[in-house]
């Protein structure tokens, strides 16, 4: 006995599951413009893809195991009762025997990879394109491997492959995909299993050897994105999903005009910039790739978002808009600015995903999106605004792994805004440029690069979009702050020695002062020294050991009420406030570090120049190690040049000069950017994946998660996830904390072993709870001080 209709999901025959996937397949390949395929040969190669890549679930094996595990589950089907699935179960005992002692017979992936190639003729089996979508069906429930013969070779799945065969009606198979206008070739599994070519395979890897063309690695993410979008798709997508919203960028003009107000003096060069941007967005739009030079303080953000709406109007009608951040600290923080906007305007914020590890779903009542269609939509990328980090960008494109790839086709013919581009490490940026230009190329991608301290990217194509009679022209009028580098003589100086300059300078003149530090360990030491000194609550300390619920409170209730009261205290803090936080102080005490970090620090004082010129004061604390030395000796010699006080206007060609020098000694001979532009032409997607010298973030230490029960919500929250932890079912506990983890996050922090080292049978535990975190987490410090040095993690 065999069931009326195959399943393929607990809840969705093949059929609709098929029906589904092509609905999505049609909505996007109407939507995708690109020059990889003919839009033809596109959708030709899409339709094969979804007839081929679940062709397996359609024999016996894979129909008994989804049924035993719904009925292990007590649960139906949604077609089929438990007692219709136990009856199908009972009458194929011998062939549950056969799936059980050759557990492999269920596996669908891999057989439809082979298969796929009945579709192509035979004198053009063995190209790189069909080598690439054979790859893609067989790794799509999993991560892209490397391209070569260990990958592809049939040697050991022949017998596999021939059981599942015999065991598939292929002539039911043919009628089911016929119906729902999917094409399909009877294979025969022996004849393309015996007529494998190894030489012709072998031929193939010598070329790729020398491949120097992009469009194959572009092909394998555009087209194993689309098939993975489409999969997950199909039961998410409703016919109103589909629907896209233009957002006018008058949206911007209304809300600076209804919301910003205020006299000062620098709004009038705001204004000047915005202006320029729009100017220039119309004369030249059909670019792809275009800069945002202003000082902190002059309107970036809006200026970007203004000039992304504006593009998406007048060039890429289809476009979506993909922001991009270092810090996770402040996607939230411009994703409710953009959510204001839009409400401003009786546009719905929902049009607005922002995607970070901390994101969660909003409350939602019965008629609103589940978690899942929540995971689709947010980290699918398919709003028309994505908020989301440099990671998460990052990742999408040089990966490996599924989950990361999924939204790749969201990025092509997108608008993609890199707001302080400067933070990517330089030995990456030749990499970046490669793609950009493949991206533009292939997907008429356009690119934003936004910052006060503009990286060399790409110079000869990058249209500046707020060039106003000069490069500097913006720069020049700045009369906020100076580098003051008279400490700097001084070489290295004690905590001691730095907390009597500070002490001096806040008795002498009592204002908001904000002390930046290199290291963890060295600002507590200044913390302690200082709270000797002060003996009263005038000081407060911000760093990345600290958990980020406590962060925030900090910053909230304590930090911008002063600010904004204009009343005299002191922050010590590390690179974390430099992380984006809105923070308007007098005077700045910067360790030294990388002259875009030192831009960084001056962004937060004086902001709104209300206040007289405010120093940056510069100092040596020794604990300069955790920077790349070169962005540090390319630093030194840059400020050389400088006379020991250096004035705003000037910082425009000091940040031209240090990038110049970073070019030279950095870009233009970098070792790592030249390996991974090789390994993406040799299609090494393993190496492009996972090597970690092509990472935007990696740990110095090895570090683990730990949750701290720091107040009762936490401790509520603990108990709520060892509930879900209990759950038997693991599909449905996988979900429920998934959904439940965002919550949690702002517990969280990552720990280095010699801060504190777990057991070891806690140690392959994601999430670690210690109930005697007190005795090495406190609550003003977070995790606390130890003999080595402990390099500070802010993206």
């Amino acid at each position: 006995m065999n069931l009326s209709e195959y399943i393929s999901h607990d809840d969705r025959t093949l059929q609709e599951h098929l029906a589904g996937l092509k609905i999505v397949a049609d909505y996007l390949l109407e939507e995708k413009v690109q020059t990889l395929y003919s839009k033809e040969d596109l959708k030709s190669l899409v339709y094969r893809l979804i007839s081929y890549h679940d062709l397996a679930k359609a024999s016996i094996f894979f129909q008994l195991y989804l049924s035993n595990a719904l009925v292990l589950k007590g649960n139906g089907h949604l077609k089929f009762t438990i007692n219709e699935l136990k009856l199908f179960l009972d009458s194929n005992i011998p062939k549950i025997q056969e799936w059980t002692d050759s557990p492999e017979l269920k596996e669908h992936a891999h057989f439809g990879a082979w298969t796929f190639l009945s579709t192509v003729e035979l004198s053009q089996r063995y190209n790189l394109d069909n080598m690439i979508s054979m790859k893609i069906l067989k790794r799509h429930h999993g991560y892209l491997r490397d391209f070569g013969l260990a990958t592809i070779n049939p040697t050991n799945h022949k017998n596999q492959f021939r059981i599942i065969e015999d065991n598939i009606e292929y002539s039911k198979v043919e009628n089911l995909l016929n119906s729902i206008g999917l094409p399909f070739c009877i294979p025969n599994i022996t004849e393309i299993l015996d007529g494998f070519k190894l030489l012709q395979f072998k031929k193939l890897e010598i070329a790729l050897a020398e491949n120097q063309d992009p469009s194959y690695y572009f092909k394998t993410l555009f087209t194993y994105s689309f098939l993975l979008s489409a999969d997950k798709g199909d039961v998410m997508l409703k016919d109103k999903s589909f629907q896209r919203t233009n957002i006018n960028s008058e949206v911007i003009d209304q809300f600076k005009s209804s919301k910003l107000s205020g006299s000062y003096k620098i709004n009038e060069l705001r204004e000047k910039a915005y202006t320029t941007a729009i100017e220039n967005v119309e004369k030249f739009g059909n670019q792809n790739f275009f800069s945002i030079t202003l000082p902190t303080g002059l309107g970036k953000t809006f200026t970007a978002y203004k000039s992304a709406l504006l593009l998406k109007e007048k060039f890429a009608p289809k476009a979506r808009i993909v922001y991009c951040l270092p810090f996770t600290s402040i996607i939230d923080q411009n994703g409710n600015l953009f959510k204001e906007i839009l409400t401003n305007s009786s546009f719905k914020e929902g049009l607005i995903g922002i995607h970070h590890h901390l994101a969660v779903p909003e409350n939602k009542d019965q008629n609103e999106i589940d978690y899942p269609e929540w995971e689709y939509f947010i980290a699918g990328w398919q709003k028309e605004i994505t908020i989301s980090t440099f990671v998460q960008l990052w990742e999408s494109i040089f990966a490996n792994h599924n989950k990361e790839l999924r939204k790749f086709h969201n990025l092509v013919n997108s608008i993609i805004i890199l707001d302080e581009v400067q933070a990517i490490n330089p030995t990456l940026l030749p990499a970046l440029e490669f793609v950009m230009e493949s991206m533009a190329t292939f997907f008429d991608t356009k690119f934003i690069l936004v910052t006060a301290t503009q990286p060399i990217i790409m110079p000869l194509k990058t249209k500046e979009l707020c060039l106003f009679e000069s490069s500097d022209y913006f720069f020049k009028r700045m009369n906020r702050t100076l580098l003051d580098k008279s400490l700097l003589s001084a070489g290295h100086i004690t905590e001691e020695e730095l907390v009597d300059h500070i002490y001096s300078d806040f008795v002498k003149s009592p204002q908001s002062i904000l002390v930046i530090c290199n290291t963890i360990r060295y600002s507590q030491k200044v913390f302690e020294i200082l709270t000797e000194k002060l003996k009263n609550k005038d000081l407060f300390y911000l760093s990345a050991s600290i958990i980020p619920y406590s962060r925030e409170v900090l910053l909230n209730k304590y930090i911008s009420p002063l600010l904004k009261k204009k009343r005299s205290f002191i922050l010590v803090s590390t690179q974390v406030i430099e992380a984006g936080v809105d923070v308007d102080f007098d005077l700045v005490y910067r360790d030294f570090a990388p002259l875009s970090s030192i831009n960084q620090a001056a962004g937060r004082c004086n902001r709104n120049s209300t206040k007289n010129i405010s120093k940056v004061k510069l100092f040596r604390s020794g604990k300069e190690k955790i920077y790349d030395p070169t962005l540090l000796s390319v630093t030194e010699k840059t400020l050389e040049k400088y006379h020991t006080e250096i004035p705003e206007s000037k910082y425009f060609e000091l940040n031209k000069a240090y990038f110049s020098g970073i070019k030279d000694k950095v870009q233009d001979n970098s070792f790592t950017s030249k390996r991974l532009i090789d390994s993406i032409l040799k299609l090494k997607f393993e190496d492009v994946g996972t090597n970690k010298d092509y990472r935007l973030i990696v740990e110095k230490y090895k570090s683990y998660n730990y949750f701290i029960p720091i107040n009762y919500e936490a401790s509520e929250l603990w108990v709520e996830y060892l509930q879900l932890m209990a759950i038997e079912d693991h599909f449905e506990r996988k979900q429920k904390i998934k959904s439940h983890f965002p919550q949690m996050m702002k517990y969280i922090i990552k720990i280095p072993d010699y801060i504190n080292k777990p057991p070891d049978v806690e140690k392959e535990k994601y999430l670690i709870y210690d109930q005697n975190w007190a005795t090495f987490y406190d609550k003003i410090f977070g995790y606390k001080k130890a003999e080595a040095e402990s390099p500070i993690e802010i993206f």
